[in-house]
């Protein structure tokens, strides 16, 4: 068993597959992430994987990450260190910086003629989409400008179109996006004329493509409650919903740069699609003719995300797990599934735990919530020790797909919870936004029923659960220990916000108005965002804490761990706080997350 124990935690010390793409000639390019450094590498049809040498991190730095490079023919384009681009020749093996370190940079999309990169740009305060020649001889120019943020910038195969995805403040992009088209030309190419397609306040559009015939530009769109997939026809000017989401989702919120949930077949005449229902997903295509979709066997994979297809065979190819099956590139070619590359060697997490379940309970108003339940195979089915996971965002939500940390809980004997609270994606427009004007209430009675539940079938020991959660997951820790005191036996809270008032005077542009979203107008509603600040109602938290963050976090500064730690043992209360050096929002470092899981269990140990 010992063993099995250090599998896993190399495993959780580990950060792996991120994004993929088909190359020209079905060769597969790949980025992953290992201790906090990103690496690029090329796989061909035969399995046999080469690193490219770019000396850099390849990271991109626009949100939370996403969009590092894009490949056309023999060039490839990557983020380093957030802030440049470098063209790597697949032919020479040569790199080179094209635009100067500066800002942020993610999402490059590269010409079809191979001339020239689109690209987003931020310096924090300023969004825009920028362009830059591929010989790196010039200075980058501003393309498109005026929305507050971008995403998804692409080509129309005949390189004489783009389009992106705009929106503005106070919206996230999934609460009002614009999907753009425009027209390009000139010798130093620029922006000549756009359109504005779809999308708007309350209806987000995004993930724009032109058909590989450039007859079409695809989109997905809002449709009340769930997603459509639209065509345009860019001569008629007329649209189709194509795909008419009904129970299911075809996409996840844009947190990051570069999502792909659908793409089109080569030949233009059928897309392929995934279906997000009930925290897991399925592929599908669909002809665009007929409008029939036909599904794609993927089992036993029961999530899965980033799908590329291939220019030159319609392979599929995407990352996929389940809480079985470590996240892996799978190919989809001639009716065959097949695996070409995973992230680790695989872990036998079926000696862990048994098959996770989709659960679902009532929350104190009668309304539906849903979580993912996973039990220990120990001697013991009842009465045992719970770890409730509470997801961060809020606007996110835990999925069927490989969870190492399931895995390391479990093997010591903790049936783990996972609770998809109101406000979480994935279930509906409508239960995401549950949350609105709500965040601090209604989610920490969702997970509170849900151990409730758990209490009264017997499966949970009411002396032995705990809470754990990060970022704003981690504020829901803290609100709920406030509620209900004495329901958990202990709690952990990574990088929390403390303060929801200097939280949303300070907070990054990105999330500069999602409080207002959340909560409501700081100006109008001041004493709501004190009330539900953890910092200022210290005294209500009497129940033991362990509590972690980056000394160089960006997005909430370690001074809110370090007054609820002074706070709370200024009580008596056993309370815990380690700041890990060289760390920002989220923990990536080997050694790092070494000690973190280490002094978690240590943490448990002692109070259970």
């Amino acid at each position: 068993m010992e063993n099995q124990y250090m599998e896993i935690e190399h495993v959780l010390t580990k950060h792996h597959l991120q994004s993929i793409q088909f190359g020209n000639d079905d060769s597969i390019f790949g980025v992953e992430n290992e201790g906090g450094v990103g690496k690029a590498f090329i796989q061909d049809e035969k399995k046999k994987t080469k690193t490219i040498d770019i000396k850099d991190s390849i990271k991109s730095g626009i949100f939370y990450g996403g969009g590092e490079f894009c490949v056309v023919k023999e060039k490839a384009v990557f983020c380093i260190n957030h802030n440049q681009l470098v063209v790597f020749n697949l032919k020479t093996g040569e790199s080179k910086p094209i635009i100067p370190a500066w800002g942020k940079v993610a999402a490059p999309s590269i010409s079809p003629d191979g001339k020239w990169v689109l690209y987003v740009f931020s310096d924090g305060e300023t969004d825009l989409i920028g362009v830059a020649p591929l010989h790196g001889l010039d200075w980058p120019r501003q393309m498109v400008k005026g929305a507050d943020f971008y995403l998804q910038p692409t080509w129309h195969p005949q390189g004489e179109l783009i389009a992106w995805v705009e929106w503005d403040h106070p919206c996230m992009p999934w609460q009002g996006s614009r999907v753009k088209i425009g027209e390009v030309g000139g010798m130093q190419i620029r922006l000549l004329d756009e359109t504005w397609v779809d999308g708007k306040i309350g209806q987000a559009a995004h993930q724009p493509l032109f058909s590989p015939n450039g007859r079409w530009l695809s989109y997905l769109l809002q449709n009340g409650e769930w997603e459509d997939l639209i065509l345009y026809d860019l001569k008629k000017k007329e649209k189709k919903v194509l795909v008419h989401g009904d129970g299911f989702m075809l996409s996840t919120p844009d947190w990051v740069q570069g999502l792909q949930s659908y793409g089109w077949g080569n030949d233009a005449k059928s897309i392929f699609y995934i279906r997000y229902e009930y925290a897991q997903a399925t592929i599908w295509k669909v002809n665009i003719r007929s409008d029939k979709s036909v599904q794609i066997p993927t089992a036993p994979f029961t999530w899965l995300s980033q799908l590329s297809i291939s220019s030159q065979s319609s392979a599929l190819a995407f990352l996929a797990s389940s809480p079985f099956d470590p996240k892996q590139i799978v190919v989809f070619k001639n009716g065959k599934l097949e695996s070409v590359r995973s992230s680790h060697e695989g872990i036998e997490y079926s000696k862990f735990f048994y098959k996770p379940e989709h659960i679902e309970w009532k929350g104190l108003d009668g309304e539906s919530v849903f979580g993912i339940l996973y039990l220990p195979k120990t001697e013991q089915k009842i009465q045992l020790p719970l770890l409730v996971d509470v997801h961060g965002g809020p606007t996110m939500q835990r999925t069927l797909s490989e969870s190492t940390e399931a895995g390391f809980f479990t093997s010591r004997g903790y049936a783990f919870l996972q609770v998809n609270y109101r406000g979480s994606s994935g279930y509906g427009l409508q239960y995401q936004d549950a949350l609105k004007g709500n965040w601090g209430e209604l989610e920490l009675d969702d997970i509170y029923t849900g151990v409730k539940r758990l209490i009264e079938t017997g499966i949970a020991n009411p002396a032995k659960i705990a809470l754990i959660g990060n970022s704003s997951g981690g504020t829901t820790v803290l609100n709920t220990l406030r509620k209900y005191p004495g329901v958990f036996r202990c709690a952990i809270c990574s990088f929390g916000i403390g303060d929801l008032i200097l939280d949303a005077k300070q907070t990054h542009k990105f999330e500069r108005f999602y409080h207002q979203y959340l909560i409501g107008d700081i100006e109008k509603k001041m004493e709501t965002f004190q009330q539900r600040s953890p910092v200022f109602h210290i005294e209500e938290i009497r129940d033991p804490l362990l509590l972690f963050h980056g000394n160089e976090d960006p997005v909430v500064h370690p001074s809110q761990s370090q007054a609820l730690y002074d706070s709370l043992v200024k009580r008596g209360i056993p309370c815990t706080l380690k700041i890990f050096e060289q760390e920002g929002h989220g923990f990536k470092r080997e050694e790092t997350l070494q000690e973190y899981y280490a002094l978690i269990l240590e943490f448990l140990t002692m109070h259970f």
